[in-house]
């Protein structure tokens, strides 16, 4: 029996091909975003008395609907009126109900670093962060080899973006 994870990472797998077969990383490095400059995130976390980081979530797998109809535009100026530090923003569709048109959204509205939260599983979807207007990528270890978030890491930081890993247990 598959966990809600190995399925998710399954689809993601599906996905992630359909989307390089549509748009190649070549276009994707053409976007208006690609080359600005990103904000640091660990800069706004060491500097804040808060340290808070709000999330963008439209639903999840166990909770379904949380909030669908809300306006990422003004959830990302709201949470920078308030002071947060970051923005997580989920981009997966199928299981959380994101996009990545919602964090291009809150980057055209926010001057907050953002994180994409995704099950990221392919150098393609870091890419692809930086093209949409990301400062921050997730890689979650118990999707990914070491030898995975090693190079996922260092292509992230070449493209001038921060990682923030997510670890469960010691191994």
């Amino acid at each position: 029996m598959s966990s809600i994870l190995d399925r998710i990472v399954a689809d993601k797998r599906l996905e992630v091909a359909l989307r390089k077969q549509l748009i190649p990383i070549k276009q994707l490095e053409l976007s208006v975003l690609f080359d600005r400059q990103s904000v640091a995130l660990s800069t706004r976390l060491i500097n804040s008395t808060s340290g808070l980081i709000a999330e963008h979530k439209r639903r999840s797998p166990s909770k379904d609907c949380i909030n669908q109809d809300l306006n990422v535009q003004d959830v990302a100026k709201g949470y920078e009126t308030a002071g947060a530090c970051g923005m997580s923003v989920l981009t997966d569709m199928k299981y959380f109900g994101g996009s990545l048109d919602d964090l291009l959204l809150c980057r055209a509205s926010s001057k907050t670093p953002l994180l994409r939260k995704e099950f990221i599983i392919d150098i393609y979807q870091i890419v692809e962060a930086k093209a949409y207007g990301a400062d921050v990528i997730l890689l979650i270890a118990a999707i990914l080899s070491r030898k995975e978030i090693e190079h996922y890491s260092v292509l992230a930081q070449s493209l001038g973006m921060e990682v923030l890993l997510e670890v469960h247990n010691q191994e």
